[in-house]
């Protein structure tokens, strides 16, 4: 292992922590060698009593950015929670990183950024964008697929009423772990990239909604219903929940991106970077079952 130094944004978010972690746990990265930002520092003293050193890195302001990122070698920018303000905040970050001086800059971008339906993947495509005309000289790009965790903490009522809505038809998704990608992150900063290249961030298995459904009754002992229906039919419902209007556009277009096939794929990438392959769906659930079933009604 070089003694390069490494920085991780968003180190306290879900997928943050645990790059962190298979940096220091799993790639025999030193303490030493690893920069944390995050807006409050507070969070990681954890990290900072280890012998991290955690900065403190405002998104909206381009000298605390620079500031922050002084004396990176590699760069992890993990894309931020959020829609709207963040493609200028993205737009910040890579400018900062430029002047800064990072030779390498791995961003978590999403699957067919460049030509989605959904809702926010103009942001990641604008971000990609500036990353590749920008002045750092290698960069990986990793186009994340979907988490499996979006099934607890984002449909969860797929588990709690039994039924799950989707305009998706027969479109594949290869979904995977949080944990995992927060590997592949972590593997693309210890190794990192000659040149700009974008690498398709695939689970083992592409199933559709079905699929999924499937195997989530074997593993829960649940019976899904699966309600195929139109985009149109599919926003109508959404509405009749009294859902807000962001959230219904953000699962329509969702849906569109899954039919498109903008998340089907293999795993060779992911298997490339990382030296294994990726934890399939079914395992998963396994692996949470206990706390799935406490989302079953």
């Amino acid at each position: 292992m070089s003694d390069r130094k490494i920085l991780v944004t968003g180190a306290s978010g879900k997928l943050g922590a645990q790059v962190v972690e298979s940096l220091l746990k799993d790639l025999g990265v030193k303490p030493s060698q690893l920069i944390v930002t995050t807006r409050n520092a507070e969070r990681l003293q954890t990290l900072a009593a280890q012998g991290v050193e955690v900065r403190e890195a405002d998104f909206f302001s381009a000298a605390s950015l620079e500031n922050a990122f002084q004396g990176a070698d590699s760069m992890l920018l993990i894309s931020m929670d959020a829609t709207g303000p963040r493609t200028q905040a993205h737009l910040n970050a890579v400018a900062a990183a430029e002047k800064a001086g990072v030779d390498h800059i791995v961003y978590t971008s999403m699957g067919a950024a460049q030509s989605s339906p959904v809702v926010f993947a103009h942001e990641h495509a604008a971000t990609e964008n500036a990353i590749n005309q920008s002045a750092i000289a290698n960069a990986t790009i990793l186009r994340n697929n979907w988490y499996f965790e979006n099934l607890p903490e984002y449909f969860a009522s797929v588990l709690q009423t039994g039924h799950w809505l989707s305009s998706a038809g027969e479109g594949r998704v290869a979904q995977l772990s949080r944990k995992d990608l927060a590997f592949a992150a972590a593997s693309a900063l210890v190794k990192p990239a000659q040149g700009k290249v974008t690498l398709a961030m695939n689970g083992p298995q592409s199933l559709t909604h079905a699929d999924m459904a499937k195997l989530i009754d074997k593993v829960l002992g649940t019976s899904t219903t699966m309600v195929h229906l139109t985009d149109e039919d599919y926003q109508a419902q959404l509405e009749s929940f009294g859902l807000p209007a962001p959230i219904v556009d953000l699962c329509v277009t969702m849906d569109q991106h899954n039919r498109a096939q903008c998340s089907d794929g293999t795993s060779e990438a992911f298997e490339t970077l990382t030296g294994k392959q990726p934890q399939p769906f079914e395992a998963w659930l396994q692996e949470h079952k206990a706390d799935l079933i406490k989302l079953v009604a």
